[in-house]
């Protein structure tokens, strides 16, 4: 649920709200003759301490994150043993009936890296249901009826771990709510009492006036927007700068910059975020305290791509039809947008020697010419602005 901006109507933090409380309590106890006049009995001063004593244990923002925080972690845990799940069947599949067959695809969990969490428990109990009909096909491939039930098992623990966060979330904002309206009761009593003392001393006793004072009353630091938000593709860390009164943060992401979710939350100013599929992805990020949230920075894009693999079919082969004419040639590399081709050329039976770069090609298909009594090396990776890949193996042709 969203939090409600429930107002403060007292500036002093609240453990000093809970002990000005207490010490206003022992101050009417001290003055209660001259307070009787004014409506204020041992009743009232036993029923405002009872409310400070209440007030003082109710649970704060900062153990109530804790409590979100952990079971975010749990759920974390569970939904990666579901997609390492997932991936297992899918694996059962490529062997059974090789890559993108139709079995697989049936699967539906294409890019489940970025499904919520409702998406993805929907998506592994389809995986269930699809396999229990392929548990005939695949019993060659190690299938069980036991690993199924296992899996089964899995989903029902991921989804009571998903409820108990959402559930966590949700109480932590709730008691939020509680704890400021408690706190703008206590204070309200405690104005009201103070008023009354120093209206009784103010012509006839400086000490016992100065007793009724709130202190402490300053203007809060109000919440900023975070600043110097950033991610870096080397180390995969979000961090900013803190907030001034902020006892956690807030980071969201969105994949068209529009509809946002929450991805963490957290005390800390940093935190460790390995996209795990391709994409251009949107991130902001927000202070909180037991006030409320404060504004969101301004949202960065990433553009990310994942590590490239080595292209697959590498071929180095001389032209039947033209002995000095070689091709070379591979795969498309996914996120790939260009290629870095490299050639070593050495005499005949040699290994192999330095490299030289034959620049970039935006093609899959290169074709050299080479000249008499040579052998050519040739290795091939992918790139992109982001990152370079894997290089194939090293393959050589001889042009006698």
């Amino acid at each position: 649920m969203a939090l409600t901006n429930i107002p403060r109507n007292y500036n002093l933090p609240d453990a000093d709200l809970c002990m000005f409380t207490s010490n206003l309590c022992n101050t009417m106890t001290r003055d209660l003759t001259d307070l009787t006049a004014f409506g204020i009995t041992a009743l009232k001063i036993t029923a405002l301490k009872a409310l400070g004593d209440a007030f003082e244990i109710f649970p704060s923002d900062e153990v109530l994150l804790a409590y979100v925080i952990a079971a975010t972690e749990t759920k974390t845990a569970k939904a990666e043993l579901v997609k390492e799940s997932i991936r297992n069947m899918i694996t059962r599949c490529q062997i059974k009936w090789g890559v993108d067959s139709w079995q697989e695809k049936s699967l539906a969990v294409k890019g489940m890296n970025q499904f919520t969490d409702d998406s993805l428990l929907t998506a592994s109990r389809r995986v269930v249901a699809q396999m229990t009909e392929f548990l005939t096909d695949l019993a060659d491939t190690g299938l069980t009826q036991v690993m199924l039930d296992e899996m089964e098992d899995l989903n029902e623990e991921y989804e009571t771990a998903k409820n108990e966060q959402f559930t966590k979330s949700a109480e932590r904002d709730n008691k939020t709510e509680e704890r400021i309206k408690k706190g703008n009761e206590l204070y309200s009593f405690v104005s009201t009492y103070c008023e009354i003392g120093k209206r009784v001393y103010a012509n006839s006793d400086p000490a016992k006036y100065n007793d009724y004072i709130i202190y402490g009353t300053v203007t809060p630091v109000v919440l900023t927007a975070p600043s110097n938000f950033n991610w870096s593709v080397n180390t995969y860390l979000f961090t900013w700068d803190s907030v001034v009164n902020a006892t956690s943060y807030q980071i969201e992401m969105s994949t068209n910059g529009i509809d946002w979710s929450e991805l963490w939350t957290g005390a800390e100013t940093s935190f460790n975020y390995h996209p795990e599929t391709s994409g251009t992805f949107y991130f902001r990020c927000r202070a909180r305290n037991s006030g409320g949230y404060g504004p969101y920075c301004n949202s960065i894009e990433v553009v990310y791509f994942t590590q490239l693999p080595a292209p697959a079919n590498f071929i180095v082969e001389a032209s039947i039809a033209n002995p000095l004419e070689i091709r070379i040639s591979w795969n498309p590399v996914e996120t790939a947008q260009w290629y870095n081709l490299f050639k070593s050329e050495v005499p005949l039976g040699a290994p192999v020697g330095p490299w030289l770069n034959q620049g970039q090609q935006t093609e899959t298909l290169v074709v050299q010419t080479g000249r008499s009594g040579k052998r050519f090396y040739y290795k091939v990776q992918g790139a992109n602005p982001m990152q370079e890949g894997d290089f194939t193996s090293d393959l050589f042709v001889d042009i006698n």
